[in-house]
């Protein structure tokens, strides 16, 4: 199999990149005739269950209608796998399973849809275990149905249904499913796995033919910034980050302040990994990289930059943040504060401000927009009180306040002005929507 040629020149070629940067012997090199020979000498077709080496592994999948908010304000109905008594999710849960295993996958449909789980990029599977309703069969509501097949290649592999795929798919039923081999060593301390989609936030009935979407959100592991959570990956650590793209759109992931090597694609090694900091991944296709941690947080975005909003608005989508040890200044220097970071004041010296502050609160404020900030920032006011915000820049912002649990959004064009009433104690923030640094808040007493 190819295996048996590529993993032990990949792993000498990983221990070189992840030392001091050895090169590589010409004679370890994998050539093109011998690829060739290695890759029609592979095993095609069914690998019978009994030919399983490590015994079973068995998972049961259920499916759920849920409701998640998948970016700031915006929920959405999903239809999400679960395990058994565990709360769905969109991903569903990551099956993990190892090199020799017979692995069962038992979909039991809690739903009101016909359902099937195609098992994407396996391919030592019966026609039978495919998932393809139309060549393999569907799993009608309250019925159920277990897939089998032997784990025969080690990679990054994923579980979706494939029943009306351009809409289950969009409504979130995937998931992740790695084959791990037990056998060989790795150079990496920790794992991470990113699966990539869009969603349309004006899509409210799955259920209507004719399914034409139009993607305004961009999700990574079922979120949109600034919902996604901080990979974390210390200087010191190398780390193995597998992406899968599960949307119907092509995505280009660039990462600022260091590079990554790819060293997989779609289940298989790389005979010569390479070196890049920008991945670009189509729909279908899976990843796995090595990143090594540094000093400092840097972003991991879609370099498309339609694809870093939410609803259009910016910053959103596709982004998320890499967090190192401690950053450190240009000059090699600890960095104990962020000079780039917002203009005003912490939550806490706000509070601490207005506490201290006189118990009299003026009825009325105003707030003057000058090149791109709010001054003052915060302002106090008594109940019933009245802001007014005065935009002295040539270009139009969009002012957003919380008023009574509901948003508002109003337009402030250039050197025009806009006055709200605050009816009721508390603390009101609000911020320029296509320009969020720009915040502040109004201490209604």
């Amino acid at each position: 199999m190819l295996r048996s040629t590529v993993r032990p020149f990949l792993r000498a070629a990983l221990l070189g990149v992840l030392t001091l940067g050895s090169t590589f012997a010409s004679d370890a090199v994998p050539t093109r005739d011998s690829l060739i020979s290695s890759f029609l000498s592979r095993r095609e077709g069914t690998v019978p269950l009994a030919e399983a080496t490590r015994g079973v592994r068995e998972f049961t999948l259920e499916v759920h209608r849920i409701k998640t908010e998948i970016a700031p304000g915006e929920t959405v109905e999903q239809w999400a796998f679960s395990f058994p008594g565990q709360a769905p999710s969109v991903p569903g849960p990551e099956l993990r399973v190892k090199l020799g295993e017979r692995v069962r996958i038992t979909l039991k449909n809690t739903h009101d849809q016909p359902h099937a789980v195609h098992l994407h990029g396996i391919t030592s599977l019966a026609q039978e275990m495919d998932g393809v309703p139309h060549l393999s069969g569907r799993v009608m509501p309250n019925g159920s149905y277990t897939y089998e097949f032997v784990a025969t290649e080690a990679g990054t592999f994923a579980y979706h249904c494939h029943e009306q795929t351009n809409v289950h798919l969009d409504m979130g039923m995937y998931g992740a499913l790695v084959v791990e081999d037990p056998d060989h060593p790795h150079p990496w301390t920790a794992e991470h796995t990113l699966i990539l989609d869009e969603w349309d936030s004006h899509h409210d009935d799955p259920a209507r033919a004719g399914y034409t979407p139009r993607y305004d959100t961009f999700l990574v592991n079922g979120k949109s910034f600034p919902l996604i959570p901080d990979l974390a990956i210390p200087a010191g650590e190398t780390h193995l980050v597998r992406f899968i793209a599960m949307g119907s759109e092509p995505h280009s992931l660039h990462l600022h302040g260091t590079s990554f090597l790819v060293i997989a694609k779609d289940g298989h090694d790389l005979p010569l990994p390479y070196v890049a900091d920008t991945l670009p991944i189509l729909p279908g296709e899976r990843y796995d990289l090595l990143v090594k941690g540094r000093d400092g947080t840097f972003p991991w975005h879609d370099h498309n930059a339609n694809a870093n909003t939410n609803a259009g608005v910016y910053p959103g989508g596709m982004h998320f943040d890499v967090v190192g040890s401690p950053a450190l200044r240009a000059d090699g220097t600890p960095a104990t504060t962020n000079p780039h970071a917002g203009h005003g004041m912490t939550s806490a010296t706000v509070a601490t401000s207005a506490a201290s502050s006189s118990d009299s609160a003026p009825s009325s404020a105003t707030v003057t927009i000058s090149n791109f900030e709010f001054g003052p920032e915060d302002v106090v006011v008594s109940t019933g009180g009245r802001v007014t915000w005065q935009n002295d820049d040539e270009v139009a912002h969009v002012l957003v306040v919380s008023l009574n649990g509901a948003e508002q959004r109003l337009d402030l064009p250039a050197h025009g002005h806009v006055t709200i009433t605050f009816p009721a104690a508390g603390r009101v923030a609000y911020h320029c929507l296509p320009h969020p640094f720009m915040t502040g808040s109004v201490d209604v007493r």
